[in-house]
């Protein structure tokens, strides 16, 4: 019965049918017009660091020092008087074995500061404390590579019917799926007359926002 239908398909049908597959298999050959490739993903942690170090410098240059002779300069030059001589060097004892402390700051560019402490005593820098605190970017990136998008065939069949009728046709198809997710189909079925059907169909993704 199949072979009787197909004959009495005219050359016209047979061209129209012909020239729908070509159109529908050239549209599936094209290349995606919006190919997807790697998605970045970019994850910033802060890790915040701090810490205290105390240590001693260490001398690595004496410069002595002459203390001049100028009868206009006496601030340094001993008193002949010893009254005025003990206490002169009482001062300067004084100023020698005290403990100065300094402090200063120092910022390094966004990721924090560095704050420096030192005593001096009897001309030297006895100790000296550094600490610091900062707050430093790690930054990963993870590349996520999507699997590559395939053409994909699909083969069926199907069954119709219509009021008063449970089944009235029955078939078989072809369905293809191209890399741009459009989907298109050819089917021939024969109804319950002994008619044959062929049909196309053709479907496009739908985006919603």
């Amino acid at each position: 019965m199949l072979l009787k239908e197909l004959k009495k398909i005219s050359i016209s049908e047979i061209l129209v049918i012909a020239l729908l597959i070509i159109i529908l298999l050239q549209r599936c050959g094209r290349n995606p017009e919006n190919p997807t490739g790697p998605q970045i993903t970019r994850d910033t942690v802060w890790i915040h660091k701090d810490s205290t170090i105390t240590k001693q410098p260490q001398i690595i240059k004496t410069i002595p020092y002459t203390i001049p002779i100028d009868r206009w300069n006496t601030e340094y030059l001993p008193d002949t008087n010893y009254t005025k001589l003990l206490s002169q060097y009482t001062e300067l004892v004084q100023k020698f074995l005290a403990s100065n402390i300094h402090q200063d700051s120092i910022r390094i560019d966004t990721i924090g500061i560095v704050r420096i402490t030192d005593t001096v005593n009897s001309n030297l820098i006895k100790s000296r404390k550094t600490t610091y605190s900062f707050k430093i970017p790690i930054i990963t990136n993870t590349i996520t590579i999507p699997e590559p998008k395939k053409t994909q065939w699909f083969a069926g069949g199907f069954v119709q019917g219509e009021q008063g009728t449970l089944i009235n046709e029955i078939g078989a198809g072809l369905l293809i799926k191209n890399k741009r997710d459009q989907i298109y189909g050819g089917h021939v079925g024969l109804n319950t007359s002994g008619a044959l059907q062929i049909g196309v169909s053709s479907y496009w993704k739908i985006k919603l926002k």
